[in-house]
């Protein structure tokens, strides 16, 4: 069974819409919150729920899910979510995992696809939510270095980040989404550009590189 990037791209970008998003970077938390059916709590707390250590829950929970996961409570007879996060990790971090989690649950993940299908389109879904291509191409268009350092005072995407964006294949978003959230974004880096021209010039960090990720946008 095949990854579908492109459902998980557009997905990113209708969230983006729906919840009008239009400052940077993106948090994926005020998204959650506004979900009728999602509950939070840190590892700390869902020890205590479950009578143990911190440390041994991180051990049970393995490097795959050190930074978040999500689980499915159906004790009231109805689907709630209830995501568990770590609370002790570099903001950074947590944002990218919670977006993560948020993939899952708008993408309606529910076990039924292979576990490395549904996190390969989780981790596509958070990288187009917290970095929109469309926030990209209007970097370009104010002809700004979008170095490094730049892209991640922005998204929060930095070096670790644009790793896994650099494996993720260009998706077809159609263009009418991809000119949308340009639109929504345009404010903030009107306000943001700017400032950034200025430090720009003393700007002594690497180039971005998407790899592919921005194969096969359209405006």
């Amino acid at each position: 069974m095949t990854t579908d990037y492109t459902k998980a791209a557009t997905a990113a970008a209708e969230t983006i819409i729906k919840y009008n998003i239009v400052t940077m970077p993106v948090s994926p938390l005020l998204i959650l919150q506004q979900l009728h059916n999602t509950a939070f709590l840190s590892f700390a707390e869902m020890a205590s729920r479950n009578h143990m250590d911190r440390t041994e829950l991180l051990s049970m929970l393995g490097d795959a899910n050190h930074d978040a996961m999500t689980y499915v409570d159906m004790s009231t007879g109805k689907k709630h979510y209830v995501i568990a996060y770590n609370q002790y990790l570099p903001f950074a971090m947590v944002q990218r995992a919670l977006a993560r989690e948020l993939g899952h649950i708008i993408l309606g993940h529910d076990g039924s696809r292979p576990e490395d299908v549904r996190n390969e389109e989780a981790r596509c879904f958070a990288h187009h939510l917290l970095c929109p291509r469309g926030l990209i191409s209007a970097l370009r268009d104010a002809d700004i270095p979008v170095t490094t350092e730049v892209l991640g005072t922005i998204t929060g995407c930095y070096e670790r980040c644009l790793a896994g964006m650099r494996k993720i294949p260009g998706a077809n978003v159609p263009a009418e989404l991809n000119r949308q959230v340009k639109a929504q974004v345009s404010l903030y880096l009107n306000t943001f550009l700017p400032f950034q021209k200025h430090l720009s010039e003393t700007d002594e960090s690497a180039l971005a590189d998407f790899g592919t990720y921005m194969d096969g946008y359209v405006e």
